[in-house]
């Protein structure tokens, strides 16, 4: 029985590259070069300027980033895409970063951040970053505010880089705070110790979690000895392994001046917070409010946290196998001024809202699906998974979608090249992709595999950098990618502006006139950098089949993040159910002109 459900597991997992035994005929070649398609570092020539009636001048050389083909049509000179290095693209935009302009200063950030074929040099690019966001750009800002985050060429520092965030998105309503996925590690458990004003109750959940992580750390020296030191009876190296890390994924989260506090708008009488426990040595304990909570394969965890008064304390504590610790202390914050009505449903079943759409621009989409390939084993869900996805869209959320199956990389290419040369700044674009893909071990970048990319081959294969380039060139104000394919969960780095599910319908439109004004380029994976199912709900994939549920179930203005919290829960469940580990993403698109903003899905009004 083990070895049929092997292989029962393995034929649905062709979401990954798999290669096809027999080659079908090479199709007819396209009209143009999809490598004109690319986007390229691109030095204009000068212009001729008249200065009075007997005198002219050259004007400096112009750095743009545009396609190989309009480059070439504007005279300009450029790198081909598979070529440029660091030295090439420092080139093109070092000289107009040099006399302050933050624009080149934010790309040179960027060139020194991606190392272009040499070791990334953090260091240099947080000081470009630094001359960018001094001067407002909010590319710049939430670029550094990402290194703060990492501790990459900066020290890390998880305040600054939520300030830096939160600059960045121009929230100034004192309801409207930047929440952002929080993550707790040591440095911000020490920050946020700096806080006196503790209550009792939460003073006391502390103790507990202490007291339960100090027996287990008694246990785990008892069973495998001193962790500090190498040894062979089991014991792990302390110095091998990051200290572990809770993640809060939902709800969001700001830090406030009594500390982390998610915000209530309802009357609840539960809220479920959802998280994740990172440990690279292991999760030995993982405690709440003095109670050990067991995580699921993921280690995620999903806890239903009763609201028992206007403020609920919540402290969590992680122990790894090592011995090293986390803890994170936030509350539940009880808002009850709107007079909302107590519930405990999720956000599929809300209260609708009356917003239009009309004042935040036009909604575009390019659907894509990708069952037949020519290299690789053929798909059974994607083409359906798209076909379903377009025809929600048009049909519920007023969207003008492209379907575009079966297609190769310059069919592609050309798709979103229209896009670009057609959509305004007040336009909106959200982008789906249902197919193949892969990952480049060598330097974990993952590709989008088109019907004509061959294995051992990537002449045809469809970079997730190639990607964050062409968004960065879109005049399009809110750009969101839904990606269900293997290593999509490249495309993400980057921390994105979120807020909480249960919002009146004034402070949902000053939230939405905020994001508005700042561009979004945000990416939801259906897998993360793990191999996706290509089966498992119906006709349809997990994912494509949880988020399909999720739009035709929802009533309100739905925001990016909500959608993901959402569809993880139902793609969590079924991918358990098929003993397989797959677990969503969601975040910013980084180098592709992510501006703090955050996309957003309007139902049609009935």
């Amino acid at each position: 029985m083990k070895k049929i459900g092997l292989i029962l597991l393995l034929s649905v997992l062709t979401a990954c590259a798999a290669i096809q035994e027999s080659v079908t005929d090479n199709e007819n070649e396209v009209a143009h070069s999809a490598d004109d398609l690319m986007v390229v570092d691109c030095l204009l020539p000068g212009k001729v300027q008249q200065l009075g009636q007997s005198s002219r001048f050259i004007t400096a050389r112009q750095p743009v980033k545009t396609t190989v083909f309009e480059c070439a049509i504007r005279g300009g000179e450029y790198t081909a895409f598979d070529r440029a290095d660091y030295a090439t693209s420092l080139k093109i935009w070092l000289p107009q970063a040099q006399v302050g302009d933050a624009e080149a200063q934010a790309y040179v950030g960027e060139i020194y951040e991606k190392g272009l074929g040499l070791q990334p040099d953090y260091d240099l690019a947080a000081v470009w970053y630094k001359k960018a966001a001094k001067q407002g750009l909010t590319r710049a800002q939430i670029n550094l505010g990402n290194l703060y985050e990492k501790g990459l060429g900066v020290e890390k520092n998880a305040i600054t880089a939520l300030n830096w965030y939160r600059k960045a998105s121009g929230l100034g309503s004192e309801k409207l705070e930047y929440a952002s996925t929080i993550v707790a590690t040591k440095e911000l458990q020490n920050s946020l110790a700096k806080l006196e004003n503790e209550a009792d109750v939460l003073r006391q959940y502390k103790a507990k979690n202490e007291a339960v992580i100090l027996a287990k750390k008694e246990e785990l020296r008892s069973t495998l000895g001193t962790p500090n030191s190498l040894n062979t009876d089991g014991a792990l190296n302390v110095s091998d392994y990051s200290p572990p890390t809770i993640e809060i994924i939902d709800p969001p989260i700001s830090l406030t001046r009594s500390g982390p506090s998610a915000l209530l708008r309802s009357a609840v009488s539960e809220r479920e917070v959802i998280g994740k426990v990172d440990a690279p040595a292991g999760v030995s304990q993982f405690v709440v409010n003095g109670e050990t909570v067991k995580l699921d394969e993921f280690n995620l965890f999903f806890l239903n946290v009763p609201i028992e008064s206007k403020r609920t304390y919540i402290s969590m504590n992680a122990l790894d196998n090592a011995e090293q610790s986390v803890g994170f202390d936030f509350s539940l914050y009880l808002d009850t001024a709107e007079g909302s009505i107590a519930s405990t449903k999720r956000l599929e079943v809300q209260a609708g809202t009356n917003i239009s759409s009309e004042k935040y621009g036009k909604f575009y989409a390019l659907v894509i699906g990708n069952n037949e390939y020519a290299n690789y084993i053929n798909l059974k869900t994607a083409v359906a998974d798209a076909t379903a996805v377009a025809k929600l869209l048009n049909e519920r959320y007023s969207f003008d979608a492209r379907l575009l199956l079966n297609a190769n990389r310059y069919e592609i290419l050309s798709a979103i090249n229209d896009l670009r040369a057609s959509l305004t700044e007040a336009d909106n674009l959200l982008i789906y992709y249902a197919g193949h893909g892969d990952l480049d071990e060598s330097n974990e970048k993952g590709f989008w595999l088109p019907v004509d990319a061959e294995p051992g081959n990537s002449a045809n294969w469809l970079s997730n950098a190639a990607i964050s380039d062409q968004l960065n060139t879109m005049k399009a104000n809110h750009v969101m990618v839904v990606a269900d394919s293997c290593y999509a969960g490249t495309l993400s780095t980057a921390s994105v502006a979120r807020q909480n599910l249960n919002l009146s319908d004034a402070d949902v439109s000053s939230w939405l006139d905020v994001m508005s004004d700042v561009k979004a380029r945000t990416v939801l994976t259906s897998g993360g950098v793990r191999p996706v199912l290509d089966a498992g709900g119906g006709k349809h994939s997990v994912f494509a089949k949880a988020f399909v549920n999720a739009l035709e179930s929802n009533t309100r203005v739905l925001d990016g993040n909500s959608l993901f919290v959402s569809v993880l829960s139902d793609v969590r469940r079924d991918s358990i159910a098929m003993a397989h580990e797959q677990v969503p993403d969601y975040g910013a698109i980084k180098f592709a002109g992510h501006e703090a903003g955050e996309f957003f899905l309007f139902p049609k009004t009935q």
